[in-house]
């Protein structure tokens, strides 16, 4: 499937910092979950392209995969929900989760993207764990407290 939207051409560059950097307003804002230890927005392009090199530099191998699932809107306002494939560089384990992703877009390019991903996934899979490890033990801690 070829993207046809801001968001969809975003999502498909995710591991190739200089496709991602040439879709770029120079004002784009990046906004993370709150969870994250991310400033709220990344902001500024330099700081955003400097955010992305450490995701594929740091984070996660540049090989990575997507396929959406869904995608909606225009030039000015779209929307990816996509499924993310990728290996953590830490264990060299295999990711995978579903993420959602809007972008503002102008004359100049995207001005604002949204991620939202299941974090706490990220941290059960970089552990070793299935998702929904982490909120298991919680729930049964919890059952077990009121015992």
């Amino acid at each position: 499937m070829q993207p046809r939207t801001p968001a969809g051409r975003l999502v498909v560059a995710f591991g190739d910092v200089e496709k991602m950097q040439s879709l770029y307003a120079p004002q784009i804002a990046w906004f993370l979950p709150a969870s994250l230890p991310y400033p709220r927005p990344i902001a500024g392009k330099d700081a955003v392209v400097s955010f992305n090199r450490a995701v594929w530099s740091v984070s996660y191998f540049a090989d990575c995969s997507m396929r959406i699932l869904d995608e909606v809107g225009d030039q000015g306002l779209s929307a990816v929900r996509f499924i993310y494939r990728a290996r953590f560089r830490e264990t060299g384990g295999p990711y995978e989760n579903e993420y959602t992703l809007f972008a503002r877009s102008g004359a100049h390019g995207i001005t604002e993207v949204f991620e939202a991903m299941d974090s706490l996934a990220v941290l059960d899979q970089l552990g070793g764990e299935v998702p929904g490890a982490a909120f298991a033990r919680f729930r049964q801690a919890r059952a077990n407290s009121s015992l």
